[in-house]
């Protein structure tokens, strides 16, 4: 009997940093920032702190970016800066709510602006982390195929398209990737656009089309960030076909090649192979992957939910017994720190996140 294909609602979340760290924190923000001086031709030192300070951001060292922009008194900006600096003040701002806002007001102030696109870009993303998934969408629709062509607007693309699938338009999404393909293929974002047209085309019901996208994708990109998922999507998509074999043998080669990955954990758990030594651990007992820690139930409630979205088991918010009262979202039930940290790497790869391990 044919095993129906099955998938979580938006395994594809697990794209979004891939596609867009890169892009929000090395393609272009170091080079952005113009460096100034005064009359007699000297470099200013808050022109300095800020060329510095786009340096760190693109560096991915976000804190020291924070650090060398508080050191800037506003009052003394030199003139011509005041663009670059509200963009970094509004990338860098490290609640949801409060990037989302920065961004929006970055683009209103500079609509035609030297950091528009990076900006739109890293908007559409906040809002789709936040599971505003149409928002997203309306967002990034300013990137179109056909005319993108640097590093920006293909990872665009790729998340416009992510974004329709999110809101459940799975056909409207593996159509609008298929429009893209000229655009993409081919160029550094290919990776990531093969697995997300294979995470449209699982929940479109098309796995032959899924397969397609997943054997390109492991045949360009063997040691590529993508390895464990796809070959954990392959196995699905070979299921849903009416190939069990094939499908075994792909859990298996998940199972081999990334032993401590989220997916041989997976596959372990739908009995491919279990070897008899695992431990087990009683009721109560294992390790879970905590990844935020909150004052607010409902911000603990909504990383909870992303994190369903994005395919991961067992999430759960526990209040704690100190006050004030902390919520902690955990994820996971495994019997090995060495497997909940695959998951937590995972996640601190795809998704950014810290985390950290903790008895279950």
């Amino acid at each position: 009997m044919r095993r129906a294909l099955t998938t979580h609602p938006s395994r594809a979340v697990a794209i979004v940093v891939a596609l867009t760290l890169a892009a929000l924190s090395i393609a272009g923000a170091r080079a952005q920032t113009r460096p100034g001086g005064d009359k007699g031709g000297r470099t200013s030192a808050e022109w300095r702190k800020l060329a510095e300070a786009s340096e760190a951001f693109g560096d991915g060292r976000g804190e020291e970016a924070r650090a060398l922009l508080a050191s800037i008194p506003v009052a003394r900006l030199p003139k011509g800066a005041e663009d670059d600096y509200a963009f970094l003040k509004a990338m860098l701002a490290d609640d949801g709510a409060a990037n989302v806002a920065a961004l929006e007001v970055y683009l209103k102030t500079y609509p035609r602006g030297p950091h528009r696109r990076q900006a739109t870009l890293a908007l559409g993303r906040a809002r789709y982390v936040r599971g505003e998934y149409s928002e997203a969408e309306n967002v990034l629709s300013i990137f179109s195929p056909g005319v993108e062509k640097d590093y920006i607007g293909r990872q665009a693309l790729v998340q416009r398209g992510l974004a329709q699938l999110a809101r459940g338009d799975a056909v409207g999404a593996l159509a609008f990737f298929r429009s893209a393909q000229a655009d993409l293929a081919g160029t550094p974002q290919e990776e990531a656009y093969y697995f997300a047209v294979s995470q449209a085309a699982i929940r479109a019901s098309k796995p032959a089309e899924a397969i397609e996208a997943l054997r390109l994708l492991l045949e360009r990109h063997a040691k590529g960030d993508y390895g464990p998922q796809a070959l954990y999507a392959m196995a699905l998509s070979l299921e849903a076909v009416g190939r069990p074999g094939d499908a075994a043998g792909a859990f298996r080669q998940v199972m081999v090649r990334y032993p401590n990955s989220y997916e041989a954990t997976r596959a372990r758990d739908r009995g491919i192979r279990v070897a008899s030594s695992s431990p087990t651990f009683p009721l109560g007992g294992g390790f879970v992957v905590q990844v935020g820690a909150f004052s607010r139930r409902e911000l603990a409630e909504a990383l909870a939910r992303d994190l369903k979205l994005a395919g991961v088991d067992d999430v759960s918010v526990k209040q704690g017994t100190e006050t004030p009262t902390i919520f902690r979202v955990r994820a996971g039930a495994f019997s090995t720190r060495d497997e909940a940290r695959a998951l937590g790497e995972r996640l601190r790869r795809e998704r950014g996140f810290s985390y950290t391990i903790a008895p279950r």
